[in-house]
Order: C-alpha cells, then sequence, then structure tokens
C-alpha cells in the first residue's frame, strides 16, 4: 500500500486531507517536529499546529517533551482501533436520532395536506414552492442555517434568500449528496462566494432538510429518491419543539461527519449565462 492509498484509507475513517497526510508522515518519518512534518506533508506551517492538535485530541498522536516539541504517531493499529470506536460512537449517536425521527414520521405518514399536532405537510411536485417555502424561512433566519442538497440546487427566489443570509451575518452551512462536478460546478461555486459554507456527504437516499436557528424545519420526502426531475414529493415543515430539536442535533452530527467539499481536479462545463438553476436537488 502507497502512502496516497494509506492517506484515502484514513479519510475514510473521517480524517481530512491535512490530518490524514500529516499522521501517515509521522509513521514514516518518526518523532518528529512540526516543522519537519509540514515540509515532508506539505501540510501548510500555518495550518499543522492545528492539525497535529486535532490528531491529538483524536488519540493518534503522542506530543514529546522538549524545545521544541516533537510529535510522534501512535501505533497504527492501535490508532485505526481508535478511529473505528470514534466511528462506531457517531453511528449509534445517528442511529438514535434517526430511530426518534422515525417516529414522529410515522405519526404523520399517509396524512393529507395539513397541520397535525404542529407539523404541516403538502404533497406535490412543485419545487418552485419548495424552494420558495425554504427562502421564507431563510428570511426569518438570524443565526445560522443547515441545508442538504443532492447538487447545489436554487432558483432566483432562494438566491435573493440566501444573499440577505450573508448580509445579516447568518451562518448558512449546506451539505451536498454529491461531490463537485463539472455539471454542478458553477452553482456550487456561486454557493461558496456567497459566504456559504459548503461539506459533502456521500449518500444515494436522503430527505432534503432545512433547519433555522433551531426553530424550525422543512423536511422534502421524494417519492422516487433516484428520479431527478418531474417526481412526486412531500414536503413536512414544523416548529415543533421536539421535532425540531431532533432534525437539529442530527444536522449539526452530520455536518461534522461530513468532508469538505474538493474544487481541484475539476473542468466545469464553460459558464454560458449568469445564472444557472440546477435540477430540483
Amino acid at each position: 500500500m502507497n502512502v496516497n492509498e494509506i492517506i484515502a484509507t484514513l479519510r475514510e475513517f473521517g480524517m481530512n486531507d491535512y490530518e490524514a497526510r500529516a499522521y501517515s508522515t509521522l509513521v514514516f518519518l518518526g518523532p518528529s517536529k512540526a516543522g519537519e512534518v509540514s515540509r515532508e506533508s506539505k501540510v501548510p506551517q500555518s495550518k499543522i499546529y492545528d492539525v497535529l492538535d486535532a490528531l491529538v485530541g483524536r488519540q493518534l498522536v503522542e506530543v514529546l517533551e522538549g524545545r521544541p516539541k516533537e510529535f510522534k504517531a501512535v501505533d497504527p493499529g492501535a490508532a485505526l482501533e481508535n478511529l473505528v470506536r470514534n466511528e462506531e460512537k457517531k453511528v449509534m449517536e445517528l442511529k438514535e436520532k434517526t430511530s426518534n425521527v422515525k417516529k414522529v414520521l410515522k405519526e404523520i405518514s399517509g396524512s393529507s395536506e395539513g397541520m397535525i399536532e404542529g407539523v404541516w405537510t403538502v404533497k406535490g411536485k412543485k419545487f418552485a414552492d419548495f424552494f420558495d417555502k425554504v427562502a421564507e424561512m431563510l428570511d426569518r433566519s438570524e443565526k445560522y442555517a443547515y441545508g442538504i442538497t443532492r447538487n447545489f440546487s436554487k432558483n432566483y427566489r432562494l438566491s435573493q434568500a440566501l444573499v440577505g443570509c450573508s448580509k445579516r451575518g447568518v451562518k448558512v452551512r449546506v451539505i451536498s449528496l454529491d461531490p463537485v462536478t463539472e455539471e454542478n460546478y458553477w452553482n456550487a461555486k456561486w454557493y461558496q462566494s456567497h459566504g456559504i459554507l459548503l461539506r459533502y456527504f456521500a449518500t444515494n437516499f436522503h430527505p432534503r432538510i432545512v433547519v433555522i436557528d433551531g426553530k424550525e424545519i422543512i423536511m422534502r420526502l421524494d417519492k422516487n429518491p433516484e428520479k431527478k426531475e418531474n417526481f412526486f414529493f412531500t414536503a413536512i415543515w414544523s416548529a415543533h419543539s421536539s421535532f425540531v430539536k431532533v432534525i437539529d442535533t442530527y444536522m449539526k452530527n452530520l455536518w461534522e461527519t461530513s468532508e469538505p467539499v474538493n474544487f481541484s481536479n475539476i473542468t466545469p462545463i464553460k459558464q454560458t449565462e449568469p445564472f444557472r438553476q440546477a435540477s430540483p436537488g
């Protein structure tokens, strides 16, 4: 297994690229100073101490006393066991939260449009209506918003609301279910250029979710998750405190387990118009 394969494996366990490169470098170098790790791993000098501190927090690197300090990689076997335990803990937490979500959804499944104990639902295929509802929620935001998208979709109304969030200092975090590709590159870049933080969580099936300030949520359940156009969905909005709390916590955990979006090695399709609207993902 070469260094690149080792780095790729470590990233599968939740490490970011800098952490994986720094740890694998320490394994090969042995006890080393931060500057040496930075030089050999190509992790920027300005980032190396933060990266090494994160690895220490993960119990993957030990600090050796001295001036300047040296860092030593924990034995790879023990390190992988630590990573596995951490990932298992995250999975158990997500399963518990998913179970709570399922209980709430079970109570409202099969219902027609209307208000049921603080939960409003609507069925249809008018994606503009869904985006407009999300935009309406974003207009009310004061502190933060989390959202899930398939391919960085937006329409004009939603774009206006996101720009408004940026101007008000609302921190917007968006998780993509697909990586950046040549087709969605410009939409993703638009999000990034407006101060929206982007991360990537690889999965084929997941409802679209938006959480605003831990006060209200909207969830879109697609009848056929594999279909990208002209499909039916059920949208669920709620400000019910217990329901919102579950989804808010879930989204924050999902953000922490997702990866930074990678724009490198992408050759985008030439932009022929100032605004490109993706399919309603």
